[in-house]
């Protein structure tokens, strides 16, 4: 193969540190807008998509569907009456998020899903959940039921101690008001009530503003 010319093979280099140059600014852009859309929410983003059903009876015996709630943003939980921990904590930190949201909380619904439903009746999960502010609406179901559910919303969980307590995956998911999965909040998140309420907002007022 012949040799390229000193300046030849001089421009060669140049054109080749260019399109080095190039590809890391285009690569540094596209990095910078992957950061700008994670950072469109303050929790952990998840891929827009239809929230799973949740076509289940709620504590007062009544016949439930998730596009019920069309309009409004929707905070769905899973957990069970007999948590020692987890489960009351995570509720009571919805209270100041709240809070945080001021007259838009009147357009937010805060689920909770039974894991056990065998033990958690309609009657005490309205007892139980009147504890809370805001107060969720139970839901609950037949043991398949409630398993298809959780699977469907990505909940995994166990029977513990004999069937005493169960482990669970313990998230918060934000549903928007066009009925999309838009958040997760792990544990730890909930800490911060002024992110939730961000994020809360936000897709409030997308939709909002959408519908103008």
């Amino acid at each position: 193969m012949p040799c390229l010319p000193i300046r030849s093979r001089s421009i060669w280099r140049s054109a080749l540190r260019a399109s080095v140059v190039l590809a890391g600014l285009l690569a540094m852009l596209w990095g910078y807008a992957v950061l700008g859309r994670k950072a469109e929410f303050e929790g952990t983003p998840v891929a827009a998509r239809r929230a799973p059903e949740l076509a289940l009876p709620d504590d007062d015996g009544r016949a439930f569907t998730l596009p019920s709630l069309r309009g409004r943003a929707v905070l769905v939980y899973f957990g069970y009456t007999h948590c020692p921990d987890v489960c009351p904590t995570t509720l009571a930190a919805l209270h100041p998020i709240f809070d945080q949201l001021g007259a838009q909380a009147a357009h937010v619904q805060v689920l909770f899903v039974t894991l056990d439903p065998q033990r958690d009746t309609p009657a005490l999960l309205q007892a139980y959940l009147a504890a809370f502010t805001p107060t969720p609406l139970g839901l609950t179901g037949t043991p398949k039921q409630v398993a298809e559910a959780a699977r469907a919303w990505g909940i995994h969980w166990r029977s513990a101690e004999t069937g005493r307590f169960i482990d669970h995956t313990s998230v918060v998911t934000l549903v928007d008001p066009e009925g999309r999965i838009r958040v997760r909040y792990g544990y730890a998140q909930l800490a911060d009530p002024r992110a939730m309420a961000h994020d809360i907002l936000r897709v409030l007022h997308a939709s909002a503003a959408d519908k103008t």
